[in-house]
Order: structure tokens, then C-alpha cells, then sequence
């Protein structure tokens, strides 16, 4: 590989790294919000699924639930780089999409919530 081919290929990785940070920064913050909506009572029961990931960004993964009645859908959020001692949100959806009930988990144990349907109602 000649000099000049070696540089453009630094060159290439670096910008790689930047949009790696910069896409870990938004998923932090991204999940920092969504644990203070939590903590701050903010997070409403039937707010629908799309309104959340425009919010909160892309969940770590979903799972569709087969034997749950109220329950489709299950998504996980947590901070993008830790994995087990992190803060951890579970946000359940019923069958139209709409938030059901949700669960945080504290990564220290000190301080865990969870929302039920007949909790709290969505604003209109």
C-alpha cells in the first residue's frame, strides 16, 4: 500500500471513530432523557410506539411476547456501553403500539419503578 493510500485509510477510520462517538453521545443522551421522563413522572401510559422512538431514539432491542394479553411487544433501553451495571428501561406495547405499562430498573437497586396501565393515563 503506498503512503498516500495509507493515509486515506486513516484518514477514513478517524472519520469512522467521530461518527462512532457521535452516534454513542445521541444514544446516551437519548437514554438519560428517557430515564429522567421516568424518575419525573413524564413518561405517559398510551403514547404510541413511533412518538417514542422519535423521542428516545432506537430501543437496544425488541422482543414480540406471545402469552401476555395486554402485552405485543417488549423494548429495552439502557446506556449503550454498560452493560450490567446500568439503569435499565423495559417499555411494553399493547397490540395498537400505544406504551401499556413500563418497568426501570436502577443499576444500583437503590431506586425501582414500574408503571402500570391503570397508573397512569396518557394526555391528550
Amino acid at each position: 500500500m503506498r503512503p498516500y493510500e495509507q493515509l486515506m485509510l486513516l484518514e477514513r477510520l478517524g472519520d469512522s471513530q467521530h461518527e462512532i462517538e457521535d452516534y454513542v453521545k445521541k444514544q446516551k443522551d437519548s437514554f438519560f432523557k428517557l430515564r429522567d421522563d421516568i424518575k419525573n413522572n413524564r413518561l405517559k401510559i398510551g403514547i404510541p410506539k413511533r412518538k417514542i422512538l422519535s423521542i428516545y431514539g432506537e430501543p437496544i432491542f425488541c422482543k414480540d411476547i406471545a402469552n401476555e394479553t395486554d402485552v405485543k411487544e417488549t423494548c429495552l433501553y439502557r446506556h449503550p456501553l454498560q452493560y450490567f451495571s446500568t439503569d435499565m428501561v423495559y417499555l411494553k406495547f399493547d397490540k395498537k403500539q400505544n406504551l401499556c405499562c413500563w418497568e426501570f430498573i436502577s443499576g444500583s437497586q437503590e431506586y425501582a419503578v414500574a408503571a402500570k396501565k391503570e397508573a397512569i393515563n396518557a394526555e391528550d
